[in-house]
C-alpha cells in the first residue's frame, strides 16, 4: 500500500556515495536492499532472498542470478552469477574471491542489515560500491537464489571518469589529482584498518590485497605493452584469447559473445579508446 511508502529529498546533489548511505540510515528493518530507477525484481526477490538469509544465519548478502542488458535492448547480454562466492565459509578465501570475481550486480543482493552496519558503507570513491561488498563479506558469507531474479539495463555507453567522479563525488569532474585505481586501492586498505577484526587477521587480508593489486596492476601493464606491439589487423583475435586467458570472470555467463567483446572485453583490455 502507497501509506507504507516514504519519500526523502535531499537539499542538493551530494553524490551518489551520500545518497546511498542516507537511504539505508533511514531504515530500520533486519533487511535491506537498495533499488535504482531502472531495474526490475522479480515479484519473488524479497521472499527468495529472506528464505535464504533465514535459512544461513551468517550470511551477509544474498543475491539471485542478474540479467544484464544493454539500453534500449531487451536481449540479455550475460548472466551475473555469485557461484565462487557461494559456500566459502573462511573469511580470508571469501576476500580474495571477492576481489578477483564479484559480479558489480552483487550490491542489488539483499542484505542483512546488522552486518552492513560493521562496514564502512558507500564513500567518496570511484567504484566505491565494490569497494563496500568486499568489504562487507569479511563479516559474513554470501548465499544466493539460483534463478534470474534481478535485470540490470546498462547506459548504451560507459561513463567517461569525469562523469563517474559527478556520480561518485558530487563533484563537476575528475580532480586532476584523483587516480581512480590509487584512490580505490587505498580506500580497500583503509576498510580494512578500520574492520573491527582481529589483528592476525587483518594482517592476513592485506597480504591478500596488496597481492591481488599487484597481480591487477602486473596484467593491466602486460596487456598495455601486447596492445602497443599488436599489428592492428589481429587486435581482435589476441584481444579475445588474452580476455579469456587473464581477465575471463567465471561468474558471467555470457549469452551475446560479440556484444559482450564489444562492451565488456574492449574497455577492459584498453586498446580501442
Amino acid at each position: 500500500p502507497i501509506s507504507r511508502v516514504k519519500a526523502f529529498r535531499a537539499d542538493r546533489n551530494r553524490g551518489a556515495p551520500w545518497n546511498f548511505n542516507r537511504v539505508f540510515e533511514l531504515s530500520s528493518g533486519e533487511y535491506f536492499a537498495w533499488a535504482a530507477h531502472d531495474d526490475e525484481r522479480d515479484p519473488s526477490f524479497v521472499s527468495a532472498c529472506v528464505e535464504q538469509l533465514v535459512r544461513e544465519p551468517r550470511a551477509a548478502l544474498c543475491s539471485g542470478f542478474a540479467a544484464v542488458s544493454i539500453d534500449p535492448s531487451d536481449e540479455i547480454l550475460y548472466i551475473a552469477r555469485c557461484d565462487s562466492l557461494v559456500g566459502l565459509t573462511g573469511v580470508v578465501e571469501r576476500y580474495r574471491e571477492a576481489l578477483r570475481r564479484l559480479p558489480p550486480t552483487a550490491i542489488y543482493g539483499l542484505y542483512r542489515s546488522s552486518a552492513m552496519r560493521n562496514t564502512r558503507l558507500f564513500e567518496p570513491v570511484i567504484a566505491t560500491d565494490i569497494a563496500f561488498v568486499q568489504e562487507l563479506v569479511i563479516h559474513g558469507a554470501v548465499v544466493q537464489v539460483p534463478r534470474v531474479l534481478f535485470s540490470y539495463r546498462a547506459r548504451k555507453t560507459w561513463n567517461t571518469i569525469d562523469q563517474d567522479a559527478r556520480m561518485f563525488l558530487g563533484s563537476s569532474g575528475k580532480p586532476w589529482w584523483y587516480v581512480p585505481f590509487i584512490m580505490l586501492f587505498l580506500n580497500k586498505c583503509s576498510r580494512l584498518i578500520h574492520a573491527a577484526i582481529p589483528l592476525n587477521v587483518k594482517l592476513r587480508l592485506g597480504t591478500v590485497l596488496v597481492v591481488d593489486q599487484m597481480v591487477e596492476m602486473g596484467v593491466k601493464i602486460m596487456l598495455k605493452m601486447v596492445g602497443a606491439v599488436c599489428p592492428r589487423a589481429q587486435r581482435e583475435q589476441v584481444g579475445r584469447l588474452l580476455y579469456r586467458r587473464w581477465l575471463a570472470n567465471p561468474n558471467l555467463v555470457v549469452n551475446n559473445e560479440e556484444l559482450f567483446f564489444e562492451r565488456v572485453c574492449k574497455p577492459q583490455l584498453g586498446w580501442w579508446r
